[in-house]
């Protein structure tokens, strides 16, 4: 399940550096609109999923600090 998640984000941030690459190149069907949604969709999924990963890494770090 983490891996798709870090697979949706990646796609996610290539669609967003596809779209800025276009509209720096001047394709007419790419709106500056159209670039700066996929950017924050791009920086929101990426912090989502820092905060998951921490999350993870907080939760194995009480397990294994678990007294027997």
């Amino acid at each position: 399940m983490f891996s798709n998640a870090v697979n949706a984000v990646n796609e996610t941030q290539q669609t967003s550096s596809a779209l800025g690459t276009a509209y720096q190149q001047g394709d007419p069907g790419v709106s500056l609109s159209q670039v700066m949604v996929a950017s924050q969709k791009a920086s929101v999924s990426f912090q989502a999923l820092t905060q998951v990963r921490n999350k993870l890494v907080e939760a194995y770090q009480d397990v294994m600090n678990m007294p027997i």
